[in-house]
């Protein structure tokens, strides 16, 4: 594993608060002076927001991105079905089965332990006219812990393994291809992609209709995969894309695949993940928002870097 790599796992794997994306910032600011880049902040949210960016939107040819904050505890770990939409949607259902389980075992405990006590006995009847109310404060404290609640301690897969990406390709990207490519690592995308929508609302003009390629939990999965939207997959660079990934990654189009990452805001787009397979339920993501996101395959991290350095040479030529 490279140096920087494992220095970004075992020192900034957590990027949640101001102070923790601020020690991160710092050292990547490092790595990529030593590396010859400079790195330019645009603030937004009255300075709590903080995009950075490597290289010019104006120039570039293609923007290669990843989102550097990380998300909340979800307590229990989710799971997103990516290959198939209603899949996709009955797994966002089960988000919140675990509300669900709580409001059973409530049921159980108080049914079983006060069921045959005078008063208690009593009350149940009461207590249980109230489930909705109770369902309604649940759903409100696990919504509000999704989203703005405790930081979650382990995010190997998401997203510092998209970190890891742009920063193999800091490393690795040849001095004559650099003008050619501006890396943007995005904040809030756990807060509903307010990054990318800032940097969009900001540099519209300057990046126009340029690729973009988003690199969003591709660390923990057997099958690359890359989810092209329409407006891409029209272009000259899908040909490119599907020559450099030929035998080595998957390309499917967003019609049939959801991935909800900062590449939605953008109309020629392509988000990157590593997915696992199983039958029925199709393409997956898992691990997700908990203490068991520790996976991290670095062999993902360099192949996809071996992609896109040919794919960056082709479009130079």
């Amino acid at each position: 594993m490279r140096t920087s790599i494992q220095e970004l796992l075992d020192n900034f794997q957590v990027r949640r608060s101001i102070k923790q994306k601020q020690k991160f910032i710092l050292w990547l600011r490092q790595h990529a002076n030593k590396h010859g880049y400079k790195i330019d902040e645009q603030l937004y949210k009255k300075g709590k927001g903080r995009n950075l960016i490597v290289g010019d939107p104006e120039k570039a040819e293609v923007l290669l991105t990843a989102h550097y904050d990380t998300p909340p505890s979800a307590l229990f770990p989710i799971t997103t079905v990516v290959g198939s939409i209603p899949m996709y949607f009955i797994s966002q259902v089960f988000v919140f089965l675990p509300v669900i389980l709580i409001l059973w075992l409530m049921q159980r405990v108080v049914a079983t332990y006060f069921g045959s006590f005078g008063f208690w006995s009593e009350m149940i009847p009461f207590f249980w006219s109230e489930i909705s109310l109770w369902a309604l404060i649940l759903l409100i404290l696990w919504c509000m812990q999704m989203t703005i609640g405790l930081a979650n301690k382990k995010n190997a897969n998401d997203n510092t393994s998209g970190v890891a990406v742009l920063v193999s390709l800091l490393e690795d990207l040849p001095h004559a291809s650099r003008t050619a490519v501006c890396f943007v690592f995005f904040d809030d995308e756990e807060k509903g992609l307010l990054g990318s929508r800032a940097f969009n609302k900001s540099f519209h003009q300057e990046i126009g209709s340029k690729p973009l390629i988003n690199f969003d939990c591709v660390a923990n999965g057997r099958h690359l995969m890359f989810i092209s939207r329409k407006k891409f997959n029209e272009s000259k660079f899908y040909e490119i894309l599907a020559d450099v990934c030929a035998g080595k990654a998957l390309i499917k189009e967003e019609r049939k695949y959801v991935y909800p990452s900062d590449q939605i805001v953008f109309k020629n787009s392509v988000v990157v993940a590593a997915l696992h397979k199983m039958p029925v339920v199709g393409y997956y993501l898992s691990r997700l928002h908990s203490r068991f996101d520790q996976k991290f395959n670095v062999d993902n991290i360099e192949k996809i870097n071996l992609i896109m350095l040919d794919f960056i040479e082709k479009i130079c030529r």
